[in-house]
């Protein structure tokens, strides 16, 4: 059996798929260039201030565009660098995310952008999670591993020296 070969796509092409879930939904978009693509930004919760927390790897490459993106969207964006690596999915490193929330009066529209890959996806996530029991959160993924798993589902946690991934939530 004889097989076209598919349709060359578009140098930036994009798509969206759709999570439905009630209440709950969102999209995933997928391509390239959507930091500079408004279309990327539309439908962001609204308040006063983001954060973006990433780490040093990410930051230089991507924390300016991102914050240039967003300030059209927030008065205030700032960005927190959290250390780089497994070894820093803990309570202290959550505890950073905390001190510069609380630190900068931030209320329970502050949103979350957790710019980096699956380490910076779950941290960021599970400090959105319990920040005044819940603040809104957005996943820009920048590793394969974090586009397919940490940033899909919801799932958000620390690493407690008893386990990996032990204590979180799905948010």
């Amino acid at each position: 059996m004889k097989m076209d070969a598919p349709p060359a796509a578009a140098a930036n092409a994009t798509a969206t798929v759709p999570i439905a879930l009630g209440e709950r939904s969102y999209d995933i978009r997928i391509g390239a260039g959507l930091l500079a693509d408004p279309a990327s930004f539309s439908g962001l919760p609204r308040a006063a201030e983001a954060l973006i927390v990433t780490n040093p790897v990410v930051a230089p490459i991507y924390a300016q565009r991102l914050k240039d993106a967003l300030s059209a969207h927030y008065p205030s964006v700032r960005v927190l660098e959290l250390p780089d690596g497994e070894a820093h999915k803990d309570w202290g490193t959550l505890n950073r995310i905390f001190d510069a929330l609380l630190g900068a009066g931030s209320d329970r529209k502050t949103v979350l952008f957790a710019l980096g890959g699956g380490v910076v996806g779950d941290v960021t996530g599970f400090a959105a999670a319990c920040y005044m029991r819940g603040v809104p959160f957005v996943q820009v993924p920048t590793t394969l591993l974090a586009q397919v798993d940490s940033s899909v589902g919801g799932k958000t946690a620390i690493n407690h020296p008893l386990g990996k991934n032990m204590i979180g939530a799905f948010y």
